[in-house]
């Protein structure tokens, strides 16, 4: 059991509004499981962090988000260096990095910040030209950012993977590959591409499994790239990143390492956590053990 109240902080517009609507039922839940709470309502992106920062610096033992992997993400923003633990309470579109640490629903979340059971995990440094944050899941640009601009502008949601399909579709009918030039540590790749990830987690996207090897707890981050491919050629290998099946693609390249520097040769924007960080050129850097989290038993993620 956490020592001391749990600070919830929530944003009650995400996933559609369904963390506002949840707001009732997650009092109760965390009620009955006796743990001492308050809630907390963001009015904005920087009040959430601003929050989440305040109740660690005020003595909060944990700090619970409220909402998708963009809320979780913002409070990590919050709480990263500190010793204030961050909890997350899935209720956002897709809820991908909760799944990869073991509490992929209410119920089960709720159970793991009862039980009080933490790990340091790794995060990492998103720097931009226009700005600098700190990400938990996992970041990308070109084709996937492209898809995450068309996704968010749908009026009509259907669910995380139907909204990311439909929205991959749209894309790929406009979408034309960059020339990007990626250094992973040392190592420099250049030639036209559409897409790269950078994966501190498994997966995004409500399931794609991208970078399905990464590890919260190893010192480095997991990174994807794909080559150039007709239409055609996408769409019959698009299927296979909701197994992890795309790593043996062959204009697929998986590689591993602490710093990854991304430029490109048109505007790309990057996006960390499901959220717009602004284009590339973007450097992204592993920070070991940065954040103290809530997992649940057995993660994937951490391994």
């Amino acid at each position: 059991m956490p020592d001391g109240p749990v600070v919830v902080v929530v944003n009650p517009t995400a996933g559609g509004g369904k963390a506002g609507r949840l707001i009732g039922r997650v009092d109760g839940l965390l009620r009955d499981a006796g743990v001492e709470h308050r809630v907390e309502l963001s009015t904005s992106a920087e009040d959430l962090i601003e929050r989440a920062r305040r109740a660690g610096e005020e003595g909060a033992s944990v700090v619970a988000a409220l909402g998708g992997d963009g809320t979780v993400g913002l409070a990590a923003n919050g709480l990263v260096g500190t010793a204030t633990a961050l909890a997350v309470l899935p209720s956002g579109t897709a809820d991908d990095f909760a799944a990869g640490i073991g509490v992929a629903s209410l119920d089960r979340a709720v159970r793991a910040l009862a039980a009080g059971v933490t790990q340091r995990i790794d995060v990492a440094r998103v720097t931009t030209q226009e700005t600098e944050r700190y990400m938990v899941n996992i970041a990308g640009c070109g084709f996937d950012s492209e898809v995450n601009e068309a996704a968010n502008a749908m009026r009509v949601r259907l669910g995380a993977t139907g909204t990311y399909v439909v929205a991959v579709v749209k894309t790929l009918a406009r979408f034309r590959p960059a020339t990007f030039t990626v250094t992973v540590d040392d190592e420099v790749i250049r030639g036209p591409h559409m897409l790269v990830v950078v994966g501190n987690s498994t997966r995004y996207g409500g399931g794609m499994k991208v970078t399905p090897d990464a590890s919260l707890v190893d010192g480095e981050l997991d990174v994807c790239l794909l080559r150039a491919l007709s239409t055609g050629a996408f769409l019959r290998a698009f299927p296979g990143v909701f197994r992890g099946a795309h790593v043996k693609h062959p204009a697929v390249r998986m590689l591993r390492g602490r710093r990854i520097a991304i430029e490109a040769d048109r505007r790309v924007l990057v996006y960390a956590d499901g959220e717009r960080v602004g284009p590339a050129p973007v450097t992204i850097e592993v920070v070991p053990e940065a954040l103290s989290m809530v997992v649940g038993p057995n993660p994937p993620a951490i391994r």
